[in-house]
């Protein structure tokens, strides 16, 4: 008897286990980007990850910061296609990562994306794979006090000719014009980066556009480029520890420098070091005086979904998420800048007017992506170094570009 209780407990309780359905797996998608940990821009990301696990208790959106070596790590999981739910393209969404991407063209927000990024995200076919949460806006950051102690007035600097002659007044009351941080070789590299399109590309003699797209390298128009620096190096136009130094942005905001070839970020850096300090940027100059000054526009933060994901659905969610103008808004407040999408608006404080940009500039990619293959921006940052320090002249640079980029192109 007491065998058929027990047999008929254990029947009801399977039964009654069986009347309840078996609990979803709860996904997990990784997003990760080149934002390092504490950045603004992670921060912000952070909090609205949050929010979104909250009200969405079926999927767990787990953020990775960036690291030094974010490039690298992108480049070994592109290889061994492992690469996260959700990344950020960090200026490479069509050159490098398109392939690995869900086009995006089909959602919602994408009638919404700005003019201003659109040509950098688009590829040949009219497709886009990223979500642009803000634009990458790139000028030429300058310390208004300096300037107008010099006798400069930013504003009509138009040529490379203008700025050369500016730099000379800078350095007439005894500040240095351009602060190079050749401690972090990325500062030497953007000399090439946001010179060159005025000097090769937006230029009405022999403009090297595309040739550099079909594999093209005219030594004799780079030379242009690295006769920029020399002269730059000649004049005592940059600082003496070009090479070392590591005060960009405490320079520019105590005076000690006119202006920096680093990113609009620098401009907040160096108010942290006097608030009262008056910086702002300015487009940059042309070679010819009938062609209009220029910006550089590209990814900053910009998340794509890996067209592979096994969570490829979820991820999609998750974008959709981010692109509400709310989400939008609060993204490219926290880098300053613009916002990817139109129906969205980021807060820019002081810097309002300065990104109230017209038609009467011209607007390009980054040049090393734009116009060069992966892997020449190395490149670039030693062949300036060199220049800067006098172990390559400007003929040897171009060579070693001419090799590297061949090499390069070849490898691709």
């Amino acid at each position: 008897m007491k065998k058929i209780v027990l047999s008929l407990a254990l029947l009801g309780l399977l039964t009654a286990c069986g009347d309840k359905e078996p609990k979803a797996k709860k996904k997990n998608i990784v997003v990760t980007s080149n934002s390092h940990n504490g950045e603004p821009s992670s921060v912000a990301l952070e909090e609205i990850i949050k929010e979104y696990n909250q009200n969405n208790p079926e999927v767990n959106i787990e953020f990775i910061p960036g690291s030094s070596d974010y490039e690298e790590t992108m480049k070994t999981k592109m290889a061994t296609n492992s690469l996260p739910d959700i990344f950020g393209t960090h200026g490479w969404s069509v050159n490098r990562y398109k392939e690995y991407l869900e086009p995006l063209n089909n959602r919602e927000w994408a009638k919404y994306l700005s003019p201003a990024i659109a040509p950098v995200i688009t590829d040949e076919n009219d497709k886009f794979y990223i979500l642009p949460l803000d634009v990458d806006i790139v000028g030429l950051p300058y310390n208004l006090d300096v300037l107008e102690a010099a006798g400069v007035n930013p504003k009509e600097i138009k040529t490379t000719d203008d700025f050369i002659a500016a730099l000379e007044k800078v350095k007439q009351i005894g500040v240095t014009p351009i602060y190079i941080g050749g401690k972090d070789s990325a500062s030497v590299g953007n000399i090439y980066d946001w010179i060159a399109p005025g000097l090769i590309i937006l230029t009405n003699d022999n403009p090297q556009g595309e040739n550099l797209k079909n594999g093209i390298f005219d030594e004799k128009a780079w030379n242009q480029t690295g006769e920029f620096i020399k002269t730059l190096v000649d004049n005592g136009y940059i600082n003496r520890d070009a090479l070392t130094g590591n005060e960009a942005a405490r320079a520019l905001g105590t005076g000690k420098a006119a202006f920096l070839f680093f990113g609009t970020s620098m401009i907040n850096e160096g108010n942290s070091y006097n608030p009262n300090a008056r910086l702002d940027f300015i487009a940059l100059p042309t070679k010819d005086r009938d062609q209009k000054s220029y910006f550089i526009t590209g990814e900053r933060m910009a998340l794509g979904v890996w067209k592979d994901s096994p969570n490829k659905k979820e991820a999609l969610e998750f974008l959709d998420y981010l692109a509400k103008p709310e989400n939008v808004s609060k993204m490219a407040t926290a880098n300053i800048l613009p916002t990817g999408l139109t129906n969205a608006k980021s807060d820019l404080g002081k810097f309002e007017d300065s990104y109230n940009l017209g038609d009467q500039y011209q607007y390009v990619g980054f040049f090393d992506r734009e116009y060069l293959p992966s892997g020449a921006w190395e490149t670039l940052c030693s062949i300036g170094a060199s220049i800067i320090s006098g172990q390559m002249t400007v003929s040897e640079a171009s060579k070693k570009m001419k090799e590297d980029f061949d090499k390069l192109k070849k490898n691709k």
